[in-house]
């Protein structure tokens, strides 16, 4: 399937262009706020007792249990997995050396004796 013409070689919109021009249908987020409340304590609520609820499927609980966690003490930090070294410790061990080497260089040589 190729890009559309507003979108770069990639499928990503170029700097400059919205893929959503109109955005957020205007008024969505107050119209929210009047039906479950300013604080949300209503959501929070209804996800509280779903968690709890044993005759709901276990895959909703555990849903309610996750938007409850989120919104209660943030999402946890998620990381890509690194192939290899990600410290690149064998150049580093390369670098120090060389370090090593030019600091050796400009130290006062011993006199023979």
């Amino acid at each position: 399937m190729s890009a559309p013409q507003n979108r770069d070689g990639s499928g990503r919109w170029p700097r400059g262009i919205s893929g959503n021009p109109g955005g957020r249908p205007k008024g969505l987020a107050k119209a929210t706020r009047e039906l479950v409340g300013d604080d949300g304590m209503a959501l929070a609520q209804l996800w509280w007792d779903i968690a709890r609820d044993p005759m709901r499927r276990d895959s909703d609980r555990l849903e309610a249990s996750r938007l409850l966690a989120d919104r209660g003490w943030g999402k946890a930090a998620s990381f890509e997995p690194v192939e290899g070294d990600p410290l690149d410790l064998a150049a580093l061990e390369g670098a120090a050396e060389e370090f090593r080497r030019m600091v050796l260089r400009l130290a006062p040589q011993p006199e023979p004796t």
